[in-house]
């Protein structure tokens, strides 16, 4: 069956964002992802221009590929004021997102762009924070409410974030089998402590 131009587009992207994240991009060619998508090179090269134009293209897909500010659990946890409950809600999108393919995930791939090409994770740095700027809105709301302490809301989304994204790559990326329990015990932990510091000073 014939697909359209934009399908195939997709398609491309898809196959270069599994390739990449596995290998790395200095370990992938245009041949790998021509194979892996079943097209020629020159078919990837007509849509894309050239290898650079590819990833250009990947970072803007992989940029809003499952957007935080999106996520409805995120959505109605806000609209609750469950000041915990919003914070598991945006690691829980982080870890799950990830897990389902973790040698073919977007932290992978992000990993690899901060080794081997950097302007690329620039781009990929950009749109995360951008996802994240609900969180940040959301704690502000939050303290002009009285609820939460006076801090700075973007350091501690911030600094929340970081560890979120660095535990859940160790937890998917170093053992066999990512223990979800053991991520989420840890994650839960700081969940408590940080609002027991922001309740404290409210």
């Amino acid at each position: 069956m014939r697909i359209s131009g934009e399908e195939r587009r997709q398609q491309i992207l898809e196959i270069t964002l599994g390739v990449c994240a596995e290998k790395g991009f200095s370990g992938t060619t245009l041949d790998d992802i021509a194979e892996g998508a079943g097209v020629s090179r020159t078919l990837i090269v007509q849509h894309f221009g050239s290898k650079e134009g590819l990833y250009h293209a990947l970072s803007e897909a992989v940029g809003h590929a499952h957007p935080l500010d999106e996520d409805l659990e995120v959505q109605r946890r806000m609209r609750e004021r469950d000041d915990f409950g919003v914070f598991r809600a945006c690691a829980e999108h982080v870890f799950e997102n990830n897990l389902r393919a973790a040698r073919r995930s977007n932290l992978r791939l992000t990993t690899f762009s901060m080794l081997e090409y950097p302007d690329l994770f620039a781009k990929f740095r950009q749109f995360r924070d951008e996802a994240w700027e609900s969180l940040v809105a959301y704690v502000e709301m939050r303290q002009r409410e009285g609820a939460l302490g006076a801090v700075d809301a973007r350091n501690l989304v911030e600094g929340y974030k970081g560890t979120v994204v660095h535990l859940a790559n160790e937890t998917i990326h170093r053992e066999e089998i990512p223990r979800e329990e053991r991520f989420y015990q840890v994650i839960d932990t700081m969940i408590r402590l940080m609002l027991a510091g922001l309740y404290g000073k409210a």
